[in-house]
């Protein structure tokens, strides 16, 4: 990968699509990650534009709980430059912790991802791929990242986010709403609390957490998208 004031420190991770690297910045003098289009799909104009628009809606958002964009580089390939978090993805978090986080830990956890969809939701956009994964905690706050599949609410095909963590209404296709997100908060807030990894519409966490926890968790999960709790409601009931 080859950027003007940018220095190569490490790869970090690849998708299906994108490459992210940690790099040093010369004009800032510090770290920062670097999220480019895979040398192998270059040449694929709508993974490309699907990077510039990621870059283009990150960039303009300023939130404590999402990921910093710093700027925008769209020659001679669109690279994103965003902020380094030094802590690790709640994925991690999970795998290392047996028998879930302590449901304090999880209440803070959905406060901050609840505040972070909230501020998305109120500027018309969707997230759509909330999961571990795309979480980090850094030094006590959860910070949201990777929205390259953001877009308005709106009526969809079938499939858009990850597999797993599906809402019904995302597998299914059509009207995509804020309830889709809540269905994506519910299940990494279930996996924050127990430990388990699913797929589909988990079992209650009432046996497996403190019940006000359980039962809201268990809310965010409903399948139809009406019956669930909507982040103002959710952000008033978790009571760390």
């Amino acid at each position: 990968m080859d950027l003007p004031g940018y220095r190569v420190i490490e790869h970090l991770s690849r998708t299906r699509r994108f490459d992210t690297y940690e790099v040093w910045s010369e004009d800032r003098a510090c770290s920062c990650v670097a999220k480019v289009v895979r040398e192998d799909r270059r040449g694929e104009p709508r993974v490309r534009e699907a990077l510039i628009a990621e870059g283009e809606r990150l960039i303009g958002l300023v939130h404590p709980h999402i990921v910093r964009g710093y700027e925008l580089i769209a020659q001679p390939q669109p690279a994103l430059i965003m902020e380094t978090l030094d802590g690790e993805t709640l994925a991690h978090l999970i795998d290392r912790t047996p028998g879930g986080l302590p449901a304090e830990d999880v209440a803070w956890l959905g406060l901050h991802l609840a505040s972070a969809l909230r501020y998305l939701h109120n500027r018309d956009l969707l997230h759509l791929d909330v999961k571990p994964a795309n979480v980090v905690a850094d030094g006590g706050r959860a910070k949201l990242l990777d929205l390259s599949l953001a877009r308005p609410p709106g009526r969809y095909d079938s499939g858009v986010g990850t597999w797993c963590y599906l809402s019904p209404e995302q597998e299914a296709g059509g009207h995509l709403g804020p309830a889709a997100d809540v269905w994506g908060l519910g299940m990494t807030l279930y996996e924050a609390a127990t430990g388990d990894e699913v797929e589909g519409r988990p079992p209650s966490a009432r046996e497996r957490t403190a019940p006000e926890l359980a039962a809201l968790i268990d809310a965010c999960l409903e399948p139809d998208p009406g019956d669930r709790p909507s982040l103002d409601e959710l952000m008033e009931r978790i009571r760390p």
